[in-house]
């Protein structure tokens, strides 16, 4: 089979791939569309998160079940099921969890293996739809954990960030604020409901939600926190932070990791995902992948084309 997968050197590749290694029971797919994401970028070019060299990534994907034909959205993220945060429901931060494209076999090619319990019926969205549900479950875990609060901001207006602002516009919050130094990237955010549109934040908010994870971005985010706020993070890009104990200890401000989402935060994206607005999303076939991926890990990608969907068929 034909697939993306990461070379060793900061690089990804399209060629022939072994057939996928799967655990029993797993049930066998055929992959048709799938997401370049952050994750994507940053586990090639800086090894966060590390990826071993061949690696078929993707883990943003739709896909139809061998044995029935049925669409389905797959959850990537595998807990163990044995353990204590297995057993409470917080698989997505199982210590032995698995991501699917991450540490074990992705979507960039035509086949691959989830389990039983990752595979949710896609009903009837698009394919667009569909493949945006992962980075919708990812932003609603990440405005769960804010609080919901009345006035929030959110650093970023790539996929996490405006799937962010959907999210929020969703559950009935009026007063969003969108930073990011892309204009076009602002118009994508004006356009889905964000009230105030600047390329750096300024002011105060009860929750502050980093999708960029650049350090001015993490310190940006803290410093615009409320006393008594909550500032999120959920960008990965820098590998380290600093930051003032003491801001944090006098204003009883929160700093909270957020990573993924649970099995009924991505249930709940599927149905979030039907209202879905796909303007921003950009199209590629397989055979343009290695191209566009590694141009987007030279700084070389359009920045209009927020999300890079492939299509695998």
């Amino acid at each position: 089979m034909e697939g993306l997968f990461f070379d060793g050197e900061k690089r990804v590749r399209l060629g022939e791939v072994d057939p996928h290694p799967h655990d029993a029971g797993d049930v066998e797919l055929r992959a048709t569309l799938a997401g370049i994401c952050g994750t994507d970028l940053a586990a090639v070019a800086k090894g966060t998160p590390p990826v071993a060299p061949g690696t078929v990534l993707g883990h943003e994907f739709v896909a139809v079940r061998c044995d029935d034909g049925r669409r389905v959205v797959v959850n990537p993220l595998i807990g163990c099921g044995q353990c204590d945060l297995c057993a409470s429901g917080r698989d997505y931060i199982c210590r032995k969890r698995a991501v699917i494209g991450i540490h074990r076999p992705g979507a960039f090619t035509r086949t691959v293996f989830a389990p039983e319990s990752s595979l949710f019926d896609a009903g009837g969205l698009s394919d667009r739809q569909a493949v945006m549900v992962e980075p919708i479950a990812t932003a609603l875990h990440a405005c769960r954990l804010s609080g919901l609060a009345d006035r929030i901001a959110i650093i970023g207006a790539g996929a996490i960030g405006l799937s962010a602002v959907f999210v929020l516009r969703q559950l009935g919050r009026t007063e969003v604020t969108v930073t990011d130094p892309a204009r076009c990237r602002l118009d994508y955010a004006s356009a889905m409901g964000a009230d105030v549109i600047e390329g750096r934040l300024s002011g105060e908010f009860e929750a502050v939600i980093d999708c960029a994870g650049a350090t001015s971005a993490r310190e940006d985010a803290l410093a615009a926190s409320a006393p008594g706020g909550r500032a999120v993070f959920v960008g990965l890009q820098a590998p380290e932070f600093t930051f003032r104990p003491g801001f944090l200890i006098s204003g009883e401000r929160s700093l909270l990791g957020s990573f993924g989402y649970n099995r009924e935060e991505f249930k709940e994206a599927i149905g979030l995902a039907a209202n879905f607005d796909e303007a921003w999303v950009h199209e590629i076939s397989l055979s343009q992948a290695e191209e566009a991926f590694n141009g987007m890990i030279a700084g070389g990608a359009d920045p209009g084309h927020v999300k890079t969907h492939v299509r695998i068929n």
